[in-house]
Order: structure tokens, then C-alpha cells, then sequence
């Protein structure tokens, strides 16, 4: 990451990074030719995003990574605005006992931040006008404003707690809410969710896989009730294979308005 952001009084940009200090998450066509990412979204975007109308709509999304949604959003007629967490905290870990959580910081550290790069070298390559706040997904800032779509894409997995998050979001989303994570079909059709680590398997940065119903249930209780779920495959070059995710999109009915 650069070393000083120029900011506005909320939100921050930085200069162009050179290409050798990025690491693409996602997939891009960009000027100088194709770039393969760990996720390849190009051809499924508009599943993955639930098919939702975009044109004219304000969206908050949490945890771009390398931003091709955000892009793709902004190609369609939206205005976007991001929310990363600062890197200074930067992820919840599993809090395994014994582990070397200095040693996996420094290596993960530097990767998020040549992320990070990539969405700020693809930011300027497009002239794009995506904004980022830097702050607490959790506690979200009124300051930061009312937006018609919240988004969290393939995010609540890494949280530790992914009802405040969602909570954070819905606070700050007028109508539509869009969830996106990984299917799971041996969790069956309750609202569930399932915690992920245990000690044949130490990963210290995804917590949890979910069913459709625990984001229709849980945004329910938040006034998002009218709901529905869609399948889909995306790339995922990194491991050779195409993975299957459900997207979940909750409305609030037009006649209420938001509590906040």
C-alpha cells in the first residue's frame, strides 16, 4: 500500500501503484491485456450479484479486495462506495492456541496490501469514481450516508461476528440487501450456520459456511422480508475448479421505511 493516502474528511484515495506491487484477487480485461486472479467473476457477474437492477442505484459494499464488483457495479450504472477495515486490524483470526499469529500477520499483511494495490491500480486505469472508506465494517459512520443496496460478497465467512456486520450494513441500506457466499448443501435448508475450524484444520482466517435461510431469517429480523435465493458457478483459477455459490437478495417492503 502506498505509504500516506490523500484524504477527503471521509473517505481516502491513493496513487497508482506499480503493477509488481499488486496481487489481483479477482480477474480483469484490463488495457495491458489479460490478468487472471484467484476468483474469475467476468462471466457470471450479474448471478453472482443476484440479477438486481443497478442503473441509478447508490450500493455499500464491504471488502472489495481487488474490486471487480465494485467496477462492474459502476459499468452499470451505479454509484459505489466501499468499506474496507484499516490495516491495522485488518482481519478476525481464529484464536487458535499455540499458534504463530506474528508469523501469518507479517505474510498476510503483506499480501492484503498488495490487494489493496490492485484495486487502486485498476481504480486509476478506469478512471473509476468508486469511493473507499476506510473504518470498522462493524460500526459503519452515519457520515458516510443512506444507500440503496448493501452488498457483502463472500465476506461473512471471515467474520467472526456476522450478524453485527450485518447488522452495521442494513443500518445504512434503504432497500436492498445482497448476500453472496459459498454453498454448502450438507447444511440442509435451516437457517444455519456451520463453524469451519477445528484442529485437523487450522485456518485462521474463514470461520464459518452458511445456508440461504440464516440470510433470510437474519435480515428478516433486521425488516428485509422479502427474499430470494439464486445458485450459480464461478471461476476460481487459483484452485483450478469452478465452485458453486448462493446468492441471497432481501428487500425491504415498500411500504416501511428504515429504523434508525
Amino acid at each position: 500500500m502506498p505509504t500516506q493516502a490523500h484524504t477527503t474528511p471521509l473517505f481516502a484515495t491513493y496513487p497508482r501503484p506499480a503493477r509488481q506491487d499488486c496481487s489481483f484477487y479477482h480477474s480483469f480485461d484490463l488495457a495491458e491485456g489479460e490478468v487472471i486472479g484467484q476468483w474469475d467473476l467476468r462471466q457470471h457477474a450479474a448471478q453472482y450479484l443476484g440479477g438486481v437492477s443497478l442503473d441509478q442505484r447508490s450500493v455499500l459494499e464491504v471488502g472489495p479486495a481487488s474490486g471487480f464488483l465494485s467496477f462492474y457495479m459502476e459499468s452499470q450504472g451505479a454509484r459505489v462506495t466501499c468499506v474496507e477495515p484499516p490495516l491495522s486490524y485488518l482481519w478476525d483470526t481464529v484464536p487458535f492456541e499455540g499458534y504463530d499469529f506474528a508469523a501469518w500477520r507479517r505474510e498476510f499483511t503483506a499480501e492484503i496490501q498488495k490487494v489493496r494495490n490492485s484495486f487502486w491500480y485498476v481504480h486509476h486505469e478506469k478512471h473509476s469514481h468508486v469511493q473507499l472508506l476506510e473504518t470498522d465494517p462493524n460500526q459503519i459512520p452515519p457520515e458516510a450516508g443512506q444507500f440503496d443496496i448493501g452488498l457483502l460478497a463472500s465476506v461473512l465467512l471471515h467474520c467472526r461476528r456476522p450478524f453485527d456486520l450485518l447488522e452495521s450494513v442494513a443500518r445504512r441500506t434503504e432497500r436492498t440487501m445482497i448476500i453472496t457466499e459459498v454453498w454448502n448443501p450438507t447444511l440442509g435448508d435451516g437457517p444455519v450456520c456451520m463453524l469451519l475450524p477445528h484442529q485437523g484444520m487450522k485456518q485462521v482466517h474463514t470461520w464459518w459456511h452458511f445456508t440461504p435461510q440464516f440470510f433470510i431469517s437474519a435480515l428478516g429480523i433486521l425488516g428485509f422480508t422479502d427474499a430470494r435465493v439464486s445458485f450459480h458457478t464461478q471461476g476460481q483459477p487459483a484452485e483450478g475448479r469452478e465452485v458453486t455459490l448462493f446468492t441471497v437478495v432481501c428487500e425491504r417492503p415498500l411500504s416501511t421505511s428504515p429504523q434508525r
